[in-house]
């Protein structure tokens, strides 16, 4: 005998007196039909009920109501009616309907009707469960019943997923739900963003609710979930409880598996992105992980790159970048926009967060696979250029780069040059602070150039000596340290010069920038200014007593020689009539006598000889000139 008729049995032997119609509608839920005959068993016998009551009046109403919930509740909960359940589930919402009505109309206590809802919605848990959501269906088509069952009324009362029973309650009551809504509003259509904005307290995760809508996605074939709702759960929802779940990657192929739009998600997605960043929601490997999902959609890998590098603070963006370098391959978009995104977030930070954010790169280096090497360097090195490039072009940057601090980035940019060249444009930047940006405001030009040789001659010169410096050093570079001739030349002291000539210590790069000073300055002077300024600079030399030629003293020689090639070789005629430049004209004679290697012999010879067809010229018109005098004398 089944547990209903044994409680059919046991009401009638109580003293509890029940309806005949009441005990036909009791025995309804041995029935075994299908879903709809069983549905139309359901709907035929509660009419009898209603029509019983109708023509001889109920004394046992109450009665009769306590009885069928009970009915229903032992079915629900029989173990033997489970194989039943899954066709037959749907039907018990229209049974609690119909009690929920006559426990109204009598103004009843609510709490056997309550149970018989549990009841309800914890087996109709399991049946979607059990099934993969193939059921629980609604086997009419019947508008009138289908709005008397009212399914949204119990979906109303989900308001909690604390689990994930209670979770595929919700989903087979959904289900019902948007079957209700194609019947009753044809126009009209349920949509996700309805469901689940009721839901005011999520205790699994979204990761959870994904992996059980895929499960039974078959369910909802004709209701998919959208983007909208997705959008809500994710800002709502945990993303993941579980720490070694990849989270992005499921939640692409959620994406992927529904066949929603991959760009207008992430695109709507970006905010709750960026709010998660700012609190710090999710670990630097599933930010890593969604940039690389996002790194073959160039405008959405910006705009989420962007949104990290705006919240985030210098280390922790270098650590993006060096994870997404460490695994997997960096693509051209990664390249190009890790590039300058890194350039304008890190060009700002101190110094010592710079340093710190290299020596992390250094041990990378040391791991980093061999396709990704050359790219992780030329990033590095933009990264580095763009740093420097602001903080040694702004004055409120540029303070606190010492002389040891920027031989320290010179050593990390020479690292990071393919040729290993003081020519990459990290160095160049490097050199002209150190060399000529240093210590140059509001000090006399003697000063400066005493402080430039000074640093010249602390240069590496296993660094410095490998590289021409003609084509390191840039004219514009020397502005701040040219010479007006004559005043800054006089300026000069012995001491001063003395100074200079000890420094420089045979350093090529001392030599070059002298040189070219020299020269700079001297084409400041005007033609007309020439003579002038010759016999100036020739007095100069004697102050100084560097007017006598001496083998090693390179500067003065090439000194000498440079106002030699520039001025008097040009003007050999006029400049036989300058006064006062006998000492110049002495020291590159002298030079000339000794071979001396810094100047240009064969120039000089040509001079001289120049010089010598000058005079003979002069002593021959000076003949001509006394014999036509004698000639006229003896005419007159």
């Amino acid at each position: 005998m089944t547990g209903i008729i044994k409680r059919i049995s046991k009401w009638l032997k109580s003293e509890i007196e029940i309806s005949e119609a009441a005990n036909y509608v009791g025995s309804v839920f041995h029935d075994d039909s299908d879903e709809q005959s069983f549905f139309d068993v359901v709907f035929s016998r509660f009419e009898n009920y209603d029509q019983s009551n109708q023509a001889h009046g109920n004394r046992t109403f109450s009665e009769d109501i306590d009885f069928i919930i009970q009915c229903a509740i032992d079915s629900l909960t029989s173990s033997e009616h489970l194989s039943r359940h899954s066709k037959q589930i749907h039907v018990f919402f229209y049974i609690y309907r119909r009690t929920a009505e006559y426990n109204e109309y009598k103004r009843r206590c609510n709490a056997q009707v309550k149970e018989f809802q549990e009841k309800l919605l914890e087996r109709l848990g399991h049946v979607f469960e059990s099934t993969k959501g193939c059921d629980p269906n609604l086997s009419t088509t019947n508008k009138d019943r289908i709005e008397r069952i009212d399914i949204r009324q119990h979906l109303a009362t989900v308001t909690e997923i604390k689990d994930i029973g209670k979770l595929n309650i919700f989903f087979a009551l959904c289900k019902l739900s948007f079957q209700s809504s194609l019947v009753i509003n044809s126009n009209i259509r349920l949509q996700w963003i309805d469901i689940v904005w009721n839901i005011r307290q999520w205790n699994i995760s979204l990761i959870d609710f994904i992996a059980r809508y895929l499960e039974c996605k078959s369910a909802f074939e004709h209701c998919p979930l959208d983007i909208t709702a997705l959008i809500y759960l994710t800002r709502t929802v945990k993303l993941s409880k579980s720490v070694d779940m990849p989270p992005f990657d499921i939640l692409h192929n959620f994406l992927n598996e529904l066949k929603l739009d991959f760009k207008e998600f992430y695109n709507q997605f970006l905010i709750i992105f960026d709010e998660g960043i700012k609190k710090m929601f999710y670990k630097q490997s599933y930010v890593c992980q969604l940039l690389r999902i996002l790194s073959t959609e160039e405008d959405l890998f910006t705009k989420y790159l962007s949104a990290c590098a705006s919240s985030m603070s210098p280390d922790q963006l270098w650590g993006i970048f060096l994870n997404l370098s460490m695994n997997g391959d960096i693509n051209e978009i990664m390249q190009k926009h890790l590039s300058s995104i890194l350039t304008q977030r890190m060009q700002n930070i101190t110094i010592e967060t710079f340093k710190r954010c290299n020596g992390r790169s250094n041990e990378f280096l040391k791991q980093i696979k061999d396709e990704n090497y050359q790219i992780f360097v030329g990033i590095l090195d933009k990264v580095l250029h763009g740093f420097l490039n602001k903080q040694l072009n702004d004055q409120q940057y540029s303070y606190y780069f010492t002389d040891y601090i920027l031989k320290e980035f010179l050593n990390i940019a020479l690292r990071l040059s393919p040729t290993h060249s003081l020519q990459h444009p990290s160095c160049l930047l490097i050199i002209r602070h150190l060399l000529f940006k240093m210590d140059n405001y509001g000090v006399v030009i003697s000063e400066k150039i005493k402080r430039l040789f000074a640093r010249l001659s602390n240069l590496d010169k296993g660094v410095f000596q490998t590289d021409d410096p003609t084509s390191i050093i840039k004219d514009e570079w020397l502005i701040d340290y040219i010479f007006h001739i004559p005043q800054d030349w006089f300026m000069l002291s012995r001491y001063d010069y003395d100074y200079l000539t000890a420094a420089y210590q045979n350093n090529s790069w001392s030599l070059y920038i002298w040189s070219r000073l020299i020269q700079l300055s001297l084409s400041k002077v005007g033609v007309d200014k020439w003579n002038e300024t010759v016999a100036q600079l020739n007095q100069w030399m004697i102050n100084v007593n560097h007017d006598i030629y001496i083998a090693n003293d390179t500067l003065t020689i090439i000194f000498v020689n440079i106002i030699f090639e520039m001025v008097i070789s040009k003007n050999s005629k006029s400049i036989l009539f300058a006064p006062n430049i006998g000492s110049m004209l002495k020291y590159i004679l002298d030079a000339r006598q000794n071979n001396d290697n810094l100047i240009d012999i064969n120039q000089v010879d040509d001079f001289s000889q120049k010089i010598n067809e000058s005079i003979k010229e002069t002593l021959s018109l000076n003949s001509k000139l006394r014999l036509l005098e004698f000639l006229m004398q003896d005419f007159l």
